[in-house]
């Protein structure tokens, strides 16, 4: 299908779910207002009566009562609530299988999250939006827990609590959101479809027949209706937070997810009990607010000290090595205590090949914002080999090096480009203190997130074309990766140098490590889905030849 295409369909299909969504929420939050507003008239003839509530809107008064089905007769007009709820959950499992079924899974999967395939996720998110709704029922249809209450809401919170991890820790950090949401939608749909509406029929045929009204039919309907309308804000927040990368790409996304949750339940306690019982919608008041704050502050606490850049050329100070990586033992470090620049120094020039069959990456349904030249599938960026040799390489110096004064930080800044919903190159290499600066290209929103365990962690949005963002590293580190939250296979790896002595290959697999004097070495290849080879080499008093690495597979 054309993406063009394809992206109205999802705009007009978003357009309906939000539209419905609103009209059932404000009737659910209504009726819950409603019911805790009636007062008892002492001078109602009427059977049934169990209060009624005077409101003015639109420049006139309204008078609603509450009738109990029974005693009261059948009104020959009747309305039902039932649409608004069940267009809902159409709407938004119709654009959750667009967005997440579709395209082998281009936003359902993170690579950096899990290795799961594509149909075990498409499994775990459709369990999790069916499989939960029949534990879910069994459990409140159970004998048990209809006389012990307090025990079903400890099994709902926990499975509740469960499904967040498994989801958040299986599936790209949007999907999980999206399919936590789904979850309780289910739960809010499937209660009014199997169990409020089905059981209000029934009183309502028993009304219209003079038949004695079970009344716990009425009690349970509600029961369930009461827990849909804790379950709204939680669900209205999810729904927004699709637009909002801090929440479901930070490094704890399923935490977040779950106190906010709980803030929104709490809030919405506040208001569900505030006529009636003043205390105790404070109570919840306060610890809504104070979850919700709580999570916001410690959102932030990790990026409240990230350095910006600065003028850090001139005094850079390593505070860490690099990882220890195994070598050949035989392989002997040659330490110099000369400096470099004393020294006779040669480059150190290279390429990288591939023999075998190249594996391709996954194939991408892309936005339209992230059009590329041509009309051919696009694929993931993982590997990229022409004519047998291959880009993206990081080739270092692993031994040999040391006592070596390498060359001062670069004034240049390297830059990672979000083009064409890619990141471009994909592995960089940097040297400690030197600016790395985060572009974006694409007329799309996207963000940068850190995944890193040495130096500062951050989130960042770029929502604008060509907005940059600069940062500075102080750590050395292999790797640091930068990851787009919003689309899930967007990634690239920085290498923080403590050295000058590294390179990265070109789009002809071609490397240069600079200014090194005679002596042993070893040299380590590293590419992200090949693995690493090693290397042992000497430069003479006339240099080296050209150094050779081979993948193959």
């Amino acid at each position: 299908m054309n993406q063009d295409i394809f992206d109205w369909i999802l705009l007009l299909v978003r357009w309906l779910h939000i539209t419905v969504a609103v009209t059932w929420i404000g009737t659910s939050i209504f009726f819950m207002w409603l019911d805790r507003s009636f007062e008892p008239n002492p001078e109602s003839k009427r059977p049934g009566h169990v209060g009624e509530v005077w409101m003015v809107h639109g420049g006139g008064f309204y008078h609603v009562e509450k009738l109990q089905m029974g005693p009261t007769k059948v009104p020959e007009r009747l309305h039902w609530f039932k649409w608004e709820s069940y267009w809902t959950w159409i709407s938004g499992f119709a654009l959750t299988a667009l967005i997440f079924y579709t395209g082998d899974g281009t936003f359902l999967l993170d690579d950096m999250v899990s290795k799961i395939t594509y149909w075990q996720a498409v499994g775990l998110g459709v369990f999790s939006i069916f499989g939960s709704w029949f534990f879910y029922d069994s459990l409140w249809e159970s004998k048990f827990v209809k006389s012990h209450p307090l025990w079903g809401h400890a099994f709902t919170m926990s499975w509740f609590v469960a499904m967040t991890y498994l989801l958040c820790h299986t599936i790209s950090g949007r999907a999980a959101y999206l399919h936590v949401g789904a979850m309780l939608g289910t739960w809010m749909t499937a209660n009014v479809f199997m169990r409020i509406i089905p059981r209000q029929i029934k009183m309502v045929e028993a009304s219209k027949k003079g038949e004695p009204v079970n009344q716990e039919w009425g009690k349970n309907a509600k029961n369930r209706s009461t827990h849909n309308t804790y379950f709204t804000l939680p669900v209205i927040f999810i729904m927004l937070s699709n637009h909002f990368p801090n929440t479901y790409g930070h490094d704890l996304n399923w935490l977040i997810l779950l106190l906010i949750c709980a803030g929104g339940a709490a809030i919405r306690e506040y208001f569900v009990v505030r006529l009636k019982n003043p205390k105790r919608s404070m109570t919840f008041g306060v610890i809504g607010v104070a979850l919700i704050t709580g999570v916001i502050i410690f959102s932030q606490a990790k990026t409240n000290s990230l350095e910006t850049p600065q003028d850090v050329h001139s005094h850079v100070k390593i505070e860490q090595t690099l990882p220890k990586v195994e070598t050949s033992p035989e392989v002997t470090p040659r330490a110099s205590t000369a400096p470099t620049a004393q020294l006779k120094t040669f480059a150190v020039k290279g390429v990288v090949t591939f023999e075998g069959v190249v594996p391709q990456g996954k194939k991408l349904n892309l936005p339209s914002g992230c059009k590329r030249p041509g009309s051919g599938d696009v694929y993931s960026n993982e590997v990229i080999v022409t004519s047998g040799k291959v880009q993206n390489v990081l080739v270092r110096v692993m031994k040999g090096h040391e006592g070596l004064v390498s060359s001062p930080v670069p004034s240049e800044e390297v830059i990672l480009d979000q083009k064409g919903c890619m990141y471009t190159p994909r592995v960089v290499g940097a040297r400690v203190g030197q600016n790395v600066t985060f572009l974006n290209s694409d007329p799309i929103f996207h963000n940068v997130r850190s995944v890193t365990n040495l130096n500062q962690r951050f989130n960042v949005a770029m929502p604008k074309k060509d907005q940059r963002e600069t940062r500075v590293f102080n750590k050395p580190e292999l790797f640091l990766q930068a990851k787009c939250s919003v689309h899930p296979w967007m990634g690239a790896y920085v290498a923080i140098m403590d050295h000058s002595f590294f390179a990265v290959t070109n789009s002809k697999g071609e490397f240069s490590i600079p200014l090194l004097p005679p002596g042993n070495y070893t040299l380590e290849a590293w590419h992200e889905v090949f693995g690493t080879l090693t290397q042992d080499i000497t430069i003479t008093e006339t240099g080296i030849s050209e150094v050779k690495f081979n993948f193959k597979k």
